[in-house]
Order: structure tokens, then sequence, then C-alpha cells
């Protein structure tokens, strides 16, 4: 038994008989051993919770939550920071990352609420802002620059914290935005705004300010629906189903872990004085939908088939910007590794959650290693089962996947799991193999107990002419 394991066992050993401040001193010796193991920091967070410590509970929660996202574990990320706001409600510096970590999954109706929460508190206080405002909200602007509504409460922001000449610039650029969509409306909304903060500026900022319209109307794109999810990215999607498998498997585990009941005290409706319901912690899983990688294309001239670098930067450029990503997946890939490079071989949750994370970088193939590992597991084994399914989907190989699910379906049977969601991964693996009469058959089975079941409705009117 590892170093890491020995410790966490004593740490159990004192919860069970109550010793909770003992529990606590082992904690400390195992975060000492791997200091970036956020599933350490969560479980601490929650011991504090149990000594009634809040102040020392919130901030082993941050540091889970920091660690989380590190290696792109964004949804337990999210469900971390929920704890902390169940502690302490309208915490800003909380709500504020709960707005990036969604922003960076592309959930941007979630960030932009987030946001707007985060701003609407600044404006109603200018004094709770921090010195690093200014940059934040510039960060906001980059993180999702198309939401229409974040930008005009940008500028509402601005404007409260007396920066009026950067309040006005981003009026400007809505209304040079909304010149394209042709939008009286909203430019005059904009430009009555942005005449009484003219009001305050000097003749150069003001002659910037008209620069920025008649200039930035030609060149800049329309802006999206607020809220619109940005689908640009190459996630990998199941053939035939249109259906990206890391937004899927972060719907499909929510759904088993509530068909489970299992304690992850991750659930906005469970109270923060409820104490843990099982000495070991559960590890917090995905909750919503994660985003793709980013996409660098080059664009190549009709004509001559060379390179278009114009506004887009010199070649070497875009490469090295190539050669980042890469290399910054593959330390993501490295630090999840060393996070679970102790774990003990039947210590099947964290097997689970590190193939969850695989499953969030896209790499599916490490994804298939450790769920077969946690699918040993009689707890874990028919959401393990399932998750290989669509990993082996997104692998393009539903023949291997229908295996999986077919095995996960006889399990559930015999167990009374469920297996709603088993049913309709069958039902996606068939369509793959083009073999309409078994997915619609599997996804009768789905539509007979749920007919709001994900896309369901739209998947039975597609086969309802296969008989």
């Amino acid at each position: 038994m590892s170093k890491v394991s020995q410790l966490r066992q004593k740490a159990q050993t004192f919860l069970k008989k109550g010793k909770i401040d003992k529990a606590i001193e082992e904690y400390k010796k195992l975060l000492s051993v791997e200091s970036r193991n956020p599933n350490l920091y969560n479980e601490l967070g929650d011991i504090y919770l149990r000594a009634s410590d809040r102040v020392q509970a919130v901030s082993a929660f941050e540091k889970a939550s920091a660690n989380y996202e590190k290696v792109a574990l964004y949804n337990n990320a999210v469900a971390v920071c929920k704890k902390i706001l169940r502690i302490i409600p309208n915490r800003l510096e909380t709500i504020f990352k709960l707005g990036e970590l969604k922003g960076k999954q592309k959930l941007l109706g979630e960030a932009e609420n987030y946001f707007s929460q985060y701003f609407d508190a600044i404006i109603a206080d200018p004094k709770s802002a921090g010195e690093e405002i200014q940059e934040r909200i510039e960060g906001v602007l980059e993180l999702i620059p198309d939401c229409e509504g974040i930008w005009s409460k940008a500028s509402d922001v601005f404007s409260h914290l007396e920066i009026k000449s950067r309040a006005a610039e981003i009026l400007a650029e809505l209304i040079a935005r909304n010149s394209l969509s042709g939008d009286p409306q909203r430019i005059n909304f904009y430009r009555s705004r942005l005449d009484l903060l003219k009001q305050a500026l000097k003749r150069d900022e003001i002659e910037k300010i008209d620069a920025i319209i008649s200039v930035a109307a030609a060149d800049t794109p329309k802006v999206e629906t607020p809220g619109t999810p940005d689908t640009s990215g190459p996630e990998a999607d199941l053939d035939g189903a249109g259906i990206k498998l890391t937004d899927y498997a972060s719907e499909v585990a929510s759904d088993q872990n509530a068909a489970m009941g299992e304690p992850a005290a991750v659930e906005a409706e469970h109270v923060i004085e409820e104490e843990p319901a099982a000495v070991e912690t559960e590890h917090v899983i995905d909750e919503e939908a994660t985003a793709g990688e980013n996409e660098y294309a080059i664009d190549e001239e009709n004509d001559s088939g060379a390179v278009d670098t114009s506004g887009s930067g010199d070649l070497s450029d875009l490469l090295e910007e190539e050669d980042a990503i890469i290399e910054n997946e593959s330390s993501i890939k490295n630090l999840a590794e060393e996070i679970t490079s102790n774990v003990e071989e039947d210590d099947f949750r964290s097997h689970y959650d590190l193939g969850m994370a695989y499953i969030e970088m896209g790499l599916f193939g490490d994804a298939v290693k450790e769920l077969q590992i946690s699918a040993r597991s009689e707890q874990l084994q028919l959401q393990s089962l399932e998750m290989v399914g669509l990993c082996f989907l997104s692998m393009d190989t539903p023949g291997l996947a229908v295996k999986q699910l077919e095995r996960g379906l006889q399990i559930s049977k015999q167990s009374g799991g469920e297996s709603m969601g088993i049913h309709y991964n069958l039902g996606l693996a068939f369509e793959a193999l083009d073999d309409p009469e078994k997915a619609r058959e599997h996804f009768e089975e789905v539509y007979i107990v749920d007919v709001t079941f994900r896309d369901i409705s739209e998947k039975m009117k597609k086969f309802s002419t296969v008989s």
C-alpha cells in the first residue's frame, strides 16, 4: 500500500471514530505529498464543514476548484464553486469564477448570467470592485466577445467606476456592430447612452470614439444572439447522430448519478448544513456540457493555392500557436496522470474521474483504459460501460460500442438499474451502423418512458417511416 493510501486510510479511520481534528491533520499530510490533487482538497473541505469551520472549508474548496480547472475538469470546478456559494451566498469572487468556467466550456448563456450578476453587484457597490476590476472586465470581453448583453453591461460598469472613455469605446463598438444588422432601435439606444458619456470626454477621446464607429462598422463581425453557444471547434461528433460526445458524456454522467442517488453533495438543492452522507467523499463529476478545443484554420487563395496570411498573422506564428496548443494539451494530460499517479488499482472512483477527464480532453483511447478499470466496481459498472460505449462511438467504432452497451443493458436488467440512457446510446450506435430498425427499436424504449428525453422526439420523427 502506498504512503498516500496509508494516510487516507488513517484519516478515514479517524473520521469513523468522530476524531475530525486528527483526520484533518492526516489530510494535511496527504496534501504535502499530493499538493495538486483536487480530490483531496474537496474531501478536506467537506471535513472542515463537519467541524463547522466554514472559513477553512471555503479555502479548501477554492484550491480544489483551481486544481480541477488546471486539468480541464471544468464541471468538477463548477460543482465545487457551487458548494462555496452555499456557504457564502453572493460571494463575488466565486460568481466571477463560475462565469469564467462557463465561458471556457462555451456555455455562453450561463457565463453571461454569472458575469451579469457580478457586474450588477459592482454597479450597486463600486467600492466592492478590487484593483483588478478593469483587467477582469477586459478578460470577460475577450472570453465571450460576441455577447452583446455583456458588452453593454461592461460599459455600465466602467461608467460607474468613472472610466468614461472605456465605457464610451464599448458603446461605439456596439453601435458599429449593430450597423451591420441594420437594427435602428438598438443603435439609437446605444447612441443615446454614448451622447451622455461624451459630455465628460475630452476632444481627443471623442475623436477616437467617432473613429471606432466609422471604421469598426466595416470589419467587425455581426454580434450573435446573447447566450448562443459557439459550436466551432473539433469536438468529436457521434457519426450520423450530430451529437458532441463531450457534451453528451456530461449529461449521461449527471443522469446516472441522479439515478443512483450518489451523495456527491454538488447539486444546488442540497443545503450546506447537511453532513456528508458517507465517510468517503464522492468526487463530483460532470454536470453540464464541456467545450471543444480551439481550431486554427489557414485560408488558401483559390487561384494560386498560396497561403493567405493577411489579417491572421505570419504562417510561422500560426504554427507556433498550434505547437503551443499541443504542448498545453500534453501538459494537462501529464498533470491529470500525476494527480492519479498514486491511485491504487482498486480505487475505482479515481479511475472513473480520470476517464471522465480524458473524455473532456478528447483523449478517448486513454478514457477507455480508465473506464474499463472502473467498470470492475459494482457501483460504477453501469455508467462506466455506458461511457466506454460512447468513447467507441467517438472513435468511429460503433460495433464495439454496441457490444459494451448491450453488456450494460443486460446488467441493468439484472440489477433493475436505469436503462433509458443505454437504450438511447444503442439507438445512436445502430444509427451509426446504418441499421434503422434496431435504432428505432431502442429509441422507442426511451420514447415510451420519457418523451422529453434529450432529442428523442426528433429521433422518433426521423425514424417514423421505419417499419
